[in-house]
């Protein structure tokens, strides 16, 4: 898998990093992350983007996009948790920002434990 950070010239930064990246791809299972090839940490702010998520992936590409400028490493790293999760069939089918309750939930906590190992890795 290869990691490309957008160079940025201002503030705020990507809140996530290339290490941070590579550490939770590492922490999660291989079925979720079996068929990426790229990971874009991209210089456009989430708030301003034309996207619903923070994290998308596109199976045409095998790439994950990450708008994590302007969020908290703790919420950036929870979007990629999320989206790698679905994309190991956690949940039923969508996009974590409109699954039904029941199934973020399910996704959530299948995400916790590799959240909590990112956050003690970050102390």
């Amino acid at each position: 898998m290869k990691v490309v950070s957008a160079k940025l010239n201002k503030e705020p930064y990507h809140s996530l990093s290339k290490s941070d990246i590579t550490f939770l791809f590492r922490i999660t299972p291989e079925s979720w992350t079996n068929g990426i090839q790229t990971v874009v940490l991209a210089a456009e702010l989430f708030n301003n983007s034309r996207f619903d998520r923070p994290v998308i992936y596109s199976a045409y590409s095998n790439r994950i996009n990450i708008l994590s400028r302007g969020l908290t490493k703790s919420e950036a790293a929870k979007q990629v948790l999320r989206e790698l999760g679905l994309i190991g069939g956690i949940a039923e089918s969508g996009f974590a920002n409109s699954l039904p309750k029941n199934e973020l939930k399910k996704l959530d906590e299948a995400i916790q434990p590799y959240l909590a190992e990112f956050a003690e890795m970050r102390i």
